[in-house]
C-alpha cells in the first residue's frame, strides 16, 4: 500500500517526532523513504548608494547556501541512522519549502507524505503562513501532519465523515491503512444545519427521513469496518458547524490521530465555502491524516 513515503525535515523541534512517526508507520507496511530538507533561498535587497553597505555579489550567496547544504547533509545522514533497516534517499533543494515538497511528491510519486505541523499563533500564520497548511492545499496525495509528540500508536483513530465521493473513497483507503494496526475506529458526522424554507411553508419536514437514510448508510459503514476487525463507533452530531463538530469530539476523546479527507476545492470556492480539512488541520491537537485521491 505504502512503497514511497516522504518525509520533509527543517530540523526544528519537531523533526525528531516526525522521524520516529515515520518509522513507526513504515514497520507495518516497509516502504523506500526519502528524507528531503528544502533550503529557503536568500533573499538580497539591494541598499541606496547613499548607504555604506557592501554589495553581496552571488558568489558570497552561493558560498552561504553551499554551507548550508553541507549542514543539512550532515544532519540528514544522522536522522538516516533513526530509519536504519529501510531503505532511504536523502534529498536537498533550494526553494519555498511547501513548492519543492509538492514538486517532490509528483516527481518521485510517493504514496505518503508526513510532516511536521507547527504551533503557530494567529498573527504569525496570516504572516509566514504554514508550510502544512500549504502542502495540504496543494498537494493531489495523503498527507500526515504530525503535531507535538511522535505518533507511537494507532489504537484510536477519528474519522471525519460527510458522505461525499471523496469520503467514501477515503473510507476504502483507511480500511487497508489502519488494518495492520487493529485500531478502533470513530466515525464522526456532523450535519450541517440545513434550511428548506419552500418544504417549512409547505408544513413538510423531511429532516427525520434524511436522518433516517444517513443513520442506515452509517450503521453500513460500521459493520463493514468491523468485517475487517476494526471495531467501529459511530457519533452523529446534529445541526453544526461541520469542523467545530469535530473538533469539540476529538477533544472530549483520546484519539492517536484524526483523518480526514479534502475535496480539492478551486481557490474561489474554497473561500467562499472554506475547507473542513485546513480547519480541523489548524486547530486539532493531534496528528491529522488528510485524505486525498491520487490523481
Amino acid at each position: 500500500m505504502l512503497k514511497k513515503v516522504l518525509v520533509p525535515v527543517d530540523f526544528s523541534d519537531v523533526t525528531e517526532a516526525v522521524v520516529a512517526s515515520a518509522k513507526f508507520i513504515g514497520e507495518k507496511f516497509k516502504p523506500k523513504f526519502y528524507l528531503l530538507h528544502v533550503i529557503s533561498p536568500l533573499v538580497y535587497v539591494s541598499m541606496p548608494e547613499t548607504m555604506v553597505v557592501d554589495v553581496i555579489d552571488a558568489s558570497v550567496i552561493e558560498e552561504i547556501e553551499e554551507t548550508k547544504r553541507r549542514a543539512a547533509e550532515n544532519l540528514l545522514e544522522n536522522l538516516k541512522k533513526r530509519l536504519e533497516g529501510f531503505e532511504v534517499e536523502t534529498i536537498i533543494d533550494i526553494g519555498s519549502p511547501a513548492d519543492v515538497i509538492v514538486e517532490q511528491e509528483e516527481e518521485l510519486d510517493v504514496d505518503l507524505t508526513i510532516l511536521g505541523g507547527h504551533q503557530k499563533g494567529l498573527v504569525e500564520r496570516i504572516l509566514l503562513g504554514s508550510t502544512s497548511e500549504a502542502v495540504v492545499k496543494h498537494s493531489k496525495r495523503p498527507v500526515l501532519v504530525v503535531k507535538g509528540h511522535a505518533i507511537n500508536k494507532l489504537e484510536n483513530v477519528a474519522i471525519a465523515y460527510d458522505f461525499s465521493e471523496i469520503a467514501d473513497a477515503m473510507l476504502e483507503y483507511v480500511k487497508e491503512f489502519l488494518k495492520p494496526f487493529g485500531s478502533k475506529v470513530t466515525l464522526i458526522h456532523v450535519e450541517e444545519e440545513i434550511e428548506l424554507p419552500i418544504l417549512e411553508k409547505l408544513g413538510i419536514n423531511i429532516l427525520p427521513q434524511i436522518r433516517e437514510k444517513k443513520e442506515e448508510r452509517l450503521n453500513q459503514i460500521r459493520e463493514s469496518f468491523e468485517k475487517e476487525g476494526l471495531p467501529c463507533e459511530v457519533v452523529y452530531i446534529e445541526e453544526r458547524d461541520p469542523a467545530e463538530g469535530i473538533i469539540e469530539v476529538l477533544q472530549q476523546r483520546d484519539f492517536d490521530m484524526v483523518m480526514v479527507a479534502n475535496k480539492g476545492l478551486s481557490g474561489l470556492k474554497r473561500i467562499l465555502m472554506g475547507s473542513v480539512s485546513l480547519e480541523v488541520l489548524r486547530k486539532a491537537h493531534i496528528p491529522v491524516f488528510v485524505y486525498k485521491r491520487r490523481s
